[in-house]
């Protein structure tokens, strides 16, 4: 009902007294201006999966006497019973099939005034989105891990699709993100085998989609030739997954120890050869540093001065023309320690690669260094010698070779997957280096040995290999 204006009529007197009302008495406000107010749905979600969602809801009735009760419908004609206002309220949609849902309110003040009616809507979509996946088109078998994946999506009359998620063992998932026809996708690595990647959808009401997924083989080459500027070849070869003792043997103690278990849990591959001086100056365009090669000088000796900051700069150099000439594996780097170690044993446990060869008799055959070589020799062409089990040549002699590590006074902390060690060991700023040389007594030349040197430095027995995940 509304309040009755009351007017008060008094006689004016001089110096007349401040009316007093008593206790329980007001006077009545003239309003006649009706309330306003909003409604939002789920902090104006465009969709819902659950029809209990949560009104958002604000008032103002000016300087008038204030909103008292507030009221919601469905549609528009049957509405709740007036309750006090609060600022948000669960709400329960009504049933039926999925479809905009409407939310009307209306506000009422102390003057009996009436609002405008307010609403807002929301897509109730309790229906889960459907989709597919498929690799490299449908292909049955690939050669590298890089595969495209093809996606569709439908939700038919819902919310839409805003998001998808990749997986490649089912439980681990990759962050959500916005739908794409095509994206390509690594494969885990490993031994050659069937690789099944998963994918899943989320629609704007918060529906999870069902998981699907495909699967192709992973069957990479036992070989890679990469053609450098020139037509200047550069050949990997594929070194399989697998688990070994790294460390000193026992007829010497140093820095190669404690022993540790290594598992290398992907197939990776290794330059057949150490890079060679025709391959340098293919990519790079001059010896390193501008330093010229004094005697071992030709495209298919390797290539030596070469600190590790030059490795570096080649393997930048390199892996940009790989890049722009679409021409794979993936990026070539140098090996870790522990990949180069296990490439060099190929299997064995030996001081050597090819045996334990107590009396030197057969060093001769596997390795270029100073139980052979006149000190004013140098290095000799790569491949002259026998190679590994894996197909590797001059693992043992001719230079030294560059890893990716950090050196360190010991293995304590090391890494026991194959990664490289990059965390520095304090006061020690030197870069791994693996092999022997052509200058290098024999016992430098064992499958365990290392040394280290400054990253800066160029020797002239000091090269390196390529290694490459695919």
């Amino acid at each position: 009902m509304r309040i009755a204006r009351v007017t008060l009529n008094a006689v004016v007197f001089l110096a007349v007294p401040l009316l007093v009302l008593p206790q329980g008495w007001s006077i009545a406000v003239d309003d006649t201006t009706p309330p306003t107010g909003t409604i939002v749905i789920n902090g104006n979600r465009s969709a819902t999966n659950t029809p209990n969602v949560t009104l958002g809801l604000t008032w103002s009735d000016g300087a008038g006497t204030g909103v008292s009760r507030m009221r919601f419908s469905n549609d528009g004609s049957t509405w709740s019973s007036w309750e006090t206002p609060v600022a948000s309220r669960a709400y329960t949609l009504p049933a039926g099939p999925d479809s905009h849902r409407t939310v009307r309110v209306q506000y009422l003040d102390r003057a009996g005034n009436r609002s405008a009616v307010y609403s807002d809507y929301i897509r109730l979509d309790t229906a889960a989105p459907t989709g597919t996946i498929l690799i490299n088109g449908g292909a049955s078998v690939t050669s590298t891990s890089t595969v495209t994946l093809g996606l569709t999506w439908s939700d038919g009359t819902g919310a839409g699709v805003s998001r998808m998620r990749f997986s490649d063992n089912g439980s681990t998932w990759t962050p959500w993100m916005p739908p794409t026809a095509t994206r390509a996708h690594t494969l885990p690595a490993g031994l050659d085998s069937h690789r099944t990647v998963r994918v899943q959808y989320l629609d704007g009401a918060g529906n999870y989609s069902a998981v699907f997924k495909d699967y192709i083989r992973l069957e990479r080459p036992n070989a890679v030739t990469i053609v450098l500027p020139g037509g200047v070849p550069l050949e990997l070869v594929r070194i399989p997954a697998g688990s070994f003792q790294m460390g000193k043997e026992e007829r010497y103690i140093d820095d190669s120890e404690p022993v540790h278990t290594v598992t290398i849990g992907y197939d990776f591959y290794m330059g057949k050869y150490e890079v060679t001086q025709g391959q340098w100056l293919a990519v790079m365009g001059t010896s390193p540093g501008g330093n010229p090669w004094r005697y071992g000088v030709g495209s298919h000796y390797p290539a030596y001065i070469v600190s590790w900051d030059d490795a570096q700069a080649f393997i930048i150099a390199v892996n940009a023309h790989i890049t722009a000439t679409g021409q794979g594996p993936a990026t070539l780097r140098l090996p870790s320690e522990a990949e180069w170690e296990y490439a060099c044993r190929a299997g064995s446990t030996t001081l050597f690669y090819w045996g334990d060869d107590p009396g030197g008799t057969q060093i001769e055959e596997y390795a270029w260094c100073d139980i052979i070589t006149d000190p004013k020799n140098g290095p000799t062409l790569v491949g002259g010698k026998r190679p590994n089990a894996f197909g590797l040549y001059d693992m043992s002699g001719n230079v030294w070779e560059w890893c990716e590590d950090w050196g360190h006074s010991d293995y304590t902390g090391a890494p026991t997957d194959g990664s490289a060690w990059i965390v520095k060991q304090p006061n020690f700023s030197e870069r791994v280096k693996r092999g022997g040389g052509w200058d290098s007594l024999t016992t430098y030349c064992e499958s365990a040995r290392r040394r280290t040197c400054m990253p800066t430095i160029r020797e002239n027995n000091n090269g390196f290999r390529l290694a490459a995940v695919q």
